[in-house]
């Protein structure tokens, strides 16, 4: 809390949105103290203050820098939390009276000389200092407190998900947690999520292990759906069948959104292809394909199962049954069956360019 009243100036930012969330919060909450929030606190949130144009755009933005250059009425701090803050760049317009560009330069100023009353909080999902305008970055980093919460390709969330257990007075081995990484990934948000219906499953002290954390998770339509799919790519056929049988039972008309999981899956594999082939580094991957580093590991793995020109003939072949499972509901069963059966053996493999 010391270190929160020594600065007017914060930025949480990166892929691990809970901990980014939570230590804003925080920070907010240690900055008010015992006042009244209603009072003294404020959220905007950039990116949609920024894509607005004309006079709209000039009625948000002048509403905003008013607040930030007005000393409150009711209290004797002012806290305002700028969300997306990766969007506040230099605009390439050099008119003065365009509202984008007067946001960026007197938030500059106000940044630069900084009223005794006003906080600010800025927070942004973005991995890299650099997708950051580098002069503001510089005066938060100055002036300020810069805390980054990013997830890498070898992260693994075990050690925080280990005090998130401790934390909610529940008991999960280590194997047990490592299965739960393994299904619903590193995305912490998720992973918080199915902690907190994992809570509401089984009463209080009961030891869960690794195969009631299997029954428990992977028996959600979504988790299951992500599983077949997982098995396909894998080349399992056996599992990926009983999971896809086990969905159309239960969903008898959900064909289309079990095929769009498998063409998303295959795209991204293919993706995956074409980045090692640009000589695209690792690092990027997460970034380019749009998936949490733990997860892209994974897929990685998936994807080096399988040959360029073999993703691409199941792409094909993809394109050509998306609308046959789309308007031949009776048959799609069947149609999926023989997808997958086709994908495992090793069928387009064999074809021929």
């Amino acid at each position: 809390m010391n270190q929160h009243r020594q600065k007017q100036i914060y930025l949480f930012f990166g892929n691990q949105d809970l901990l980014v969330q939570e230590n804003a919060e925080k920070c907010i909450n240690d900055l008010l103290e015992n006042r009244e929030r209603d009072w003294c606190f404020e959220r905007y949130d950039l990116f949609e203050m920024m894509k607005e144009s004309g006079d709209e755009a000039s009625r948000k933005i002048d509403e905003f820098l008013m607040n930030c250059e007005t000393q409150p009425m009711f209290s004797d701090r002012k806290i305002i939390r700028l969300d997306h803050s990766e969007q506040l760049k230099k605009p390439n317009s050099k008119n003065s009276l365009s509202p984008h560009v007067r946001l960026f330069e007197t938030l500059t100023r106000i940044l630069a000389d900084l009223p005794s009353y006003l906080f600010l909080v800025f927070t942004s999902p973005v991995m890299r200092d650099q997708e950051f305008s580098k002069p503001l970055f510089r005066v938060i980093q100055e002036k300020g407190q810069v805390q980054k919460y990013v997830a890498y390709d070898d992260h693994s969330p075990l050690s925080w998900l280990q005090q998130r257990v401790r934390e909610k007075g529940m008991k999960l081995d280590r194997n047990a947690l490592l299965t739960l990484i393994e299904i619903v990934g590193n995305d912490l948000n998720d992973l918080d999520q199915e902690l907190e219906k994992l809570k509401t499953r089984f009463s209080e002290g009961q030891e869960i292990d690794e195969e009631k954390l299997k029954t428990s998770v992977r028996g959600h339509k979504h988790t299951s759906a992500f599983r077949m799919a997982e098995a396909l790519a894998l080349k399992q056929l056996p599992l990926a069948l009983e999971i896809l049988d086990q969905q159309l039972n239960e969903a008898p008309r959900d064909q289309v959104r079990l095929f769009s999981l498998v063409i998303l899956q295959y795209r991204r594999l293919l993706n995956l292809h074409y980045l090692q082939q640009m000589r695209v580094p690792e690092s990027d991957f997460p970034q380019k394909i749009k998936l949490p580093p733990f997860l892209t590991k994974q897929a990685l793995k998936q994807a080096n199962q399988y040959t360029c020109y073999e993703l691409e003939s199941i792409m094909l072949e993809l394109s050509r049954l998306d609308l046959e499972v789309k308007f031949h509901g009776g048959l799609s069963r069947l149609m999926l069956e023989n997808l997958f059966q086709k994908i495992c053996l090793g069928f387009f493999r064999e074809l021929k360019a």
